[in-house]
């Protein structure tokens, strides 16, 4: 172990047993179990924020969190010689969640519904003022973006390969958007209302790991945020569709999941149905194209467009088999 590594895990009251690197962090065994050290580049208040909600989840039961270990200072950040914040957080030796294995797609979903059982049960929340974006805001809000990136291309005089693509697919998916739009201010959004609270943020397979015994651990709550609780359980299901061709006993085997835990109600599947509605995939590549230098267009960003049309189709199909899941 390094000399930094050293001075930084002796600023807290632990011992430490061994220590290895792993996919770029530093890990360590300790007697308080397995521990990473990274750096912190945060704020001090989201920081704070985040140790309160996850010892308050742990209070509850839920404990298979990555927890913070507080210095002898106790403090949550620890500096190395040339002042670069670190913090130590509890780990779990376990594998990232498949999303292509039925077992594990269920068993994480089932390990949020219950994280957001627990969290619903918790009143204090570490938020003074907590605010949600409505659906249909957000709907208006990436429906504004994706008109202001479309002017953008089609004022450029040397178009890029990505840049033509897309022109060529924008019509496609901006009706599909204005679509989900309509279709919810339709519906009315008030007739919805699904329950909020403190949710995850990042609710996705990286984040969720399978422990020996078949236990979940949640890790990675760095983008804690108030909010309904089903934009968590749509960001893992739109994950593990897109990975999976959209396949229907696969989303299933989700809501079975979860619902053990949370059982849905018909305003909660049809809320969860207009979020697919909408074709985030097209937006999300159009926003990592508008946000990052147009000199040179990363050929990745061109496969990702390329492959959306025919992930579509499988998603329209998914589409069509939900609605009529709704009318049942």
């Amino acid at each position: 172990m390094s000399d930094k590594y050293r001075d930084l895990l002796e600023q807290y009251d632990v011992k430490v047993i061994s220590t290895f690197r792993s996919r770029g962090t530093f890990q360590c065994e300790t007697d308080q179990g397995l521990a990473l050290l990274k750096e912190y580049h945060s704020s001090p208040r989201k920081l704070a924020m985040e140790y309160e909600w996850k010892e308050k989840l742990a209070e509850a039961g839920f404990s298979l969190t990555d927890r913070y270990f507080l210095s002898r200072e106790d403090s949550l950040v620890v500096y190395d010689r040339y002042h670069t914040p670190f913090v130590l957080k509890h780990y779990f030796s376990g594998r990232e969640c498949d999303l292509g294995n039925p077992a594990d797609v269920y068993a994480a979903c089932q390990n949020l519904g219950l994280m957001h059982r627990i969290s619903s049960g918790i009143p204090e929340i570490p938020f003074e003022n907590p605010r949600t974006e409505s659906l249909s805001h957000l709907f208006e809000r990436r429906n504004q973006e994706l008109r202001t990136i479309r002017r953008f291309i089609g004022k450029s005089h040397k178009k890029k390969a990505f840049e033509l693509a897309y022109m060529k697919y924008f019509s496609v998916f901006y009706a599909e958007a204005e679509h989900a739009l309509s279709t919810l201010r339709a519906l009315g959004e008030d007739s919805l209302a699904p329950s909020s609270g403190v949710r995850h943020g990042a609710y996705q397979h990286h984040n969720i790991l399978i422990l020996p015994g078949g236990s979940v651990a949640t890790v990675g709550f760095e983008s804690i945020c108030y909010g309904p609780y089903l934009m968590d359980f749509y960001l893992f299901l739109r994950k593990a569709m897109e990975k999976n061709h959209y396949d229907w006993r696969l989303f299933e085997r989700g809501l079975a999941g979860y619902a053990q835990q949370l059982p849905l109600n018909d305003r909660d599947l049809l809320f969860l149905y207009l979020l697919f509605l909408y074709p985030e995939k097209f937006w999300k590549v159009s926003n990592q194209y508008f946000n990052r230098r147009k000199s040179w267009i990363s050929p990745k960003m061109l496969e990702k467009l390329e492959r959306i049309p025919a992930q579509n189709k499988e998603r329209q199909n998914f589409l069509e088999h939900f609605s009529r899941y709704l009318l049942k």
